[in-house]
C-alpha cells in the first residue's frame, strides 16, 4: 500500500518510539550481557528481519543464522590454533592461519544452504561475533585465560540483542500492518 506523507508520518512516528523504547531497554540490557552493550546487533537485526521477508518463520531463521555463525567463529578461532595451521607466518601483514581456517570453515557453512540455513545471516552473525570478542567489558567479565566462557559470553550476549531486534521487527510488521489495514476500512 502507497502511503501519503501524512500517513507515512505515522508510521515514523510509531517506528521512532520503538527505537527510543529499544534505547530504554538497552539501559537494562548490560546486566544480562556481562556488561556488554551491543545496541547496534539489535538494530542491525531489526533491518535483518525486513531483509529476510518479515515473517516469524524467517526471522527464526535469521536467528539461526546468527548463531551458525558464531559457531563458524569459534570454529575460525579453534582452528587457527590447530598443529600446521598455527604455525603458519603473517606475510606482509597477511595472517595465512586465519585465511586457511576460514577458507576451510566457509565450505561447509555455505553447503548449510542445503539444510535451509540463512547464510547472509550466517556471516552478518559471524561478523558480529568477531566484533563483541573486542568489547571491553567482555574482557572485564571473564577471568584471565579462558577462552570457552570468553566466546559463551559473547555468544549469549550477540544472540539476546539478536532476539531483540528480530521481536521488533516482527512488532513494526505487526502494528504497521494494523494500521494499514484500518487505512484501507476507511
Amino acid at each position: 500500500m502507497s502511503l501519503s506523507h501524512k500517513q507515512l508520518f505515522v508510521v515514523s512516528c510509531g517506528l521512532a518510539l520503538q527505537a527510543a523504547i529499544l534505547v530504554l531497554i538497552n539501559g537494562l540490557l548490560p546486566a544480562f550481557t556481562h556488561g556488554m552493550d551491543m545496541m547496534w546487533i539489535a538494530f542491525q537485526a531489526w533491518a535483518v528481519y525486513f531483509i529476510v521477508g518479515c515473517t516469524a518463520m524467517n526471522g527464526l531463521k535469521a536467528w539461526i543464522g546468527y548463531l551458525t555463525g558464531i559457531i563458524a567463529s569459534i570454529a575460525i578461532v579453534k582452528l587457527m590454533g590447530m598443529p600446521g595451521i598455527k604455525g603458519l607466518p603473517t606475510i606482509g601483514g597477511m595472517n595465512l592461519a586465519m585465511a586457511v581456517a576460514v577458507f576451510i570453515v566457509v565450505i561447509p557453512a555455505i553447503m548449510s544452504e542445503n539444510i535451509k540455513n540463512m547464510v547472509p545471516a550466517l556471516f552478518i552473525g559471524s561478523g558480529a561475533f568477531f566484533a563483541s570478542l573486542g568489547y571491553g567489558a567482555l574482557a572485564a567479565a571473564v577471568p584471565s585465560g579462558c577462552q570457552n566462557t570468553q566466546f559463551l559470553y559473547a555468544a549469549q550476549s550477540e544472540l539476546i540483542y539478536c532476539a531483540l531486534g528480530l521481536s521488533f521487527g516482527f512488532i513494526t510488521v505487526w502494528w504497521r500492518g494494523k494500521y494499514e489495514a484500518s487505512l484501507a476500512k476507511s
